[in-house]
Parts: structure tokens; sequence; C-alpha cells
């Protein structure tokens, strides 16, 4: 199961090389860098990210009773297109969060509070370094039946 989020963070601009290190100028990276150390505050331990086709992508190994599962953390522009002055456009960013949250009732609602947990936690990671207008949406707390809880 996957979440998005959008939101603006004004002035956010990654570093010549970080756009470099991408064949489509991606970008991503520093919003990824930020976040990333923050999240690790609760225990989310997510490695180095790479670029890829849709953003910067990073994954967590977590346990869930014994079993090990990953976790992805996705940061990219709003839109597909970046502007002239490496900047997504608008200062609109998006997160994706990603959780294998099983076929099985009990695991399924197990792993779905797994994924409110991380939900929260992104969220307030990327208000904290100055997210405003955050919005869950493409299955996230408020359309999934997991309601916030935070």
């Amino acid at each position: 199961m996957t979440w998005t989020a959008v939101f603006a963070l004004p002035n956010l601009r990654d570093a010549p090389e970080d756009v470099a290190a991408s064949l489509n100028g991606l970008i991503g990276a520093d919003l990824q860098r930020k976040v990333r150390p923050l999240l690790a505050q609760s225990s989310w331990n997510f490695e180095e990210a790479w670029p890829e086709d849709h953003g910067w992508h990073s994954e967590a190994a977590v346990i869930d009773e014994g079993k090990t599962i990953v976790a992805s953390f996705v940061t990219s522009p709003e839109v597909e297109t970046v502007e002239p002055n490496d900047r997504a456009p608008d200062d609109r960013w998006r997160i994706v969060i990603g959780l294998d949250v099983g076929m099985f009732a009990k695991t399924k609602a197990r792993r779905s509070d797994l994924l409110r947990a991380l939900a929260r936690d992104a969220e307030t990671a990327c208000c904290t370094v100055g997210a405003r207008g955050f919005v869950w949406e493409y299955g996230g707390p408020e359309t999934s039946g997991l309601a916030k809880a935070w």
C-alpha cells in the first residue's frame, strides 16, 4: 500500500551535483537529507537515498512479528517537470510512502498501523523542515479508511 502527500516548502533547492546525478534532472535529494534524520528519531532508519525515474528513493527495514518488511520513502517535485532554476514548480513537493500490508486481516490491520505511524512521522518531519499545506492523497489516511490519528 502506498500513500502520497503534497505540500509547499518554499526555497528548497537541490545542489547542482544532486541534479546532475540523475539523467532526468530529478530533484528531491535535499528533502530526503533533511527529513531522513528526523524520521530516524522516530526509529525509521531509512538508508541513503538514490535517484530513480520517479524521484529520490530510500528504504528502511521494519520488523513485524519477526518478519522483515520494507518501508519505502520517495521525495520528488509535485509534478513531473522541473523549472530551469532547479526548483519544484511553485515550491510544491511530493512524498510517497509504502509498506506491504499483507493479505490477511490481522496482518493488514497491524501493518496498516505501521503505515499510519510512518505517515504521521513523515508528515511531522516534513512540517518540521517547513512544509505548509500538507495534504495526503492517493490512499492517505483520509481516503483509505485509516482516519488520521494525530
